[in-house]
């Protein structure tokens, strides 16, 4: 079905199309836009017009897309004062083409004049006394907000959403965003899908890439590029590199982080794939059982001064042996071990409820199986955060909670890079 505000073709009409729709059909949801974003400016919100492609005191008639690129997208107005709404997405926003529209309105007799410029990032050459611009991400976080007052708030924000998937799918929008991290939200009201998954883990990523923390602790390449493409349904997931002295390497031939997602649940694990050379290598399998204990150990402690026995979360080792019939397919596993850490050690497996008796045996199954391989098994240690009652990740703080989990793994990851 035709979403309501799928009236143009170009995704910048869109979204201005739905924005200035919303705003006309809740006049205090339009209160709240002004004083957010335009505070003080009109005297009186209680005669507002606001018109899309057109000017005040033009006859509206039928025009193709193209013929009307030369009219502001919206206008905010009375009969004293006038708000422009431009807006951008893949193209450029222009101090020319604003200053146009100024005149514009200006020959038809408004002399107060304010412009908006809503963008996807920034852009720090236009510069214009009486306009500021906006980004599309604090436009959503403003409605966001707004949807615990607002239903056109919240068909807003879900329109938001799809509109962001499609351009991604459509490579409209190649660089940055429209939407805003909010946290991951799939539950019984908000059920997991492929395309809202994806879109959720590239914010998700693009978030966690602006924490420092991982560069000065665990020596992250924060702007190394992650997976390239995701076209292919199954599970979901990208990846973080270490700074190494290795060019021109895969991101399988070294250890890496690797943030994964499913319709239960969103994974944080460092991960050691089974073509690593030289010294990562070395470090890994020359550890006797007695440190490779000690070190799972240590993680497992971080974990639990982290998060405790929350039930939205579970620290593990996960063994795999995998096959892709292409890079951008849905792999194909072959054996699969997983294994909560905690069991493994009786001063953190007697916290858990119910009561966990210590297992240390699949511990050192792990250990055996990794250091007598003759297979491409791959080894992860990390947490997996599930889409619960009890869960960690449905706010907008949620990198921080999967940053945390990387940085429960600092003892193993300081061994293999020593």
């Amino acid at each position: 079905m035709r979403n309501i505000f799928d009236q143009y073709n170009q995704p910048e009409n869109k979204l201005t199309h739905s924005l200035a729709s919303s705003l006309h059909e809740d006049k205090k949801l339009l209160d709240s836009f002004l004083k957010i974003f335009c505070k003080g400016f009109f005297k009186n919100t209680s005669d507002l017009k606001i018109e899309q492609q057109t000017i005040p005191g033009e006859i509206t008639k039928e025009f193709d897309e193209k013929q009307k690129k030369g009219l502001p997208d919206a206008i905010i107005y009375n009969e004293e004062e006038c708000l422009i709404i431009e807006s951008k997405v893949s193209s450029t926003l222009t101090q020319d083409q604003l200053s146009r529209h100024e005149k514009t309105l200006r020959r038809r007799g408004f002399n107060k004049i304010n412009g908006v410029g809503i963008v996807v990032d920034l852009l720090p050459n236009v510069k214009l006394e009486n306009w500021k611009q906006l980004t599309w991400n604090s436009v959503y976080s403003w409605a966001h907000k707004e949807t615990k007052n607002s239903e056109w708030a919240k068909k807003l924000v879900d329109y938001f959403n799809v509109l962001e998937n499609n351009m991604v799918e459509d490579e409209y929008l190649r660089e940055g965003s429209i939407t805003e991290f909010m946290g991951v939200h799939f539950d019984d009201d908000n059920p997991y899908s492929y395309r809202e998954g994806k879109r959720q883990l590239k914010l998700l990523v693009n978030k966690i890439r602006k924490n420092k923390i991982l560069s000065d602790e665990l020596n992250i390449a924060l702007k190394a590029k992650g997976r390239s493409g995701i076209k292919k349904e199954g599970n979901l997931w990208d990846y973080l590199t270490f700074n190494t002295n290795i060019k021109q390497k895969s991101f399988t031939d070294e250890p890496h982080l690797t943030i994964g997602m499913s319709d239960k649940f969103i994974e944080a694990d460092f991960t050691i794939p089974y073509r690593i050379k030289g010294k990562t290598k070395k470090n890994f399998y020359s550890l006797s059982w007695k440190n490779f204990r000690n070190i799972v150990h240590e993680i497992a402690l971080n974990y639990d001064k982290s998060f405790g026995i929350s039930e939205g979360f579970k620290p593990q080792i996960v063994l795999g042996q995998r096959r892709y019939p292409s890079q951008s397919s849905p792999a194909i596993h072959d054996a699969r071990l997983e294994m909560d850490i905690r069991t493994a050690f009786k001063d953190i497996s007697s916290k858990l409820k119910p009561t966990q008796k210590q297992q240390e045996e699949w511990l050192k199954v792990v250990y055996e199986i990794n250091n007598n391989k003759k297979s491409n098994l791959q080894f992860q240690v990390g947490g997996r955060f599930y889409f619960n009652k009890h869960s960690l990740v449905n706010n907008k703080n949620a990198d921080q909670i999967l940053v945390k989990s990387f940085l429960a793994c600092k003892p193993l990851i300081k061994q293999i890079f020593n």
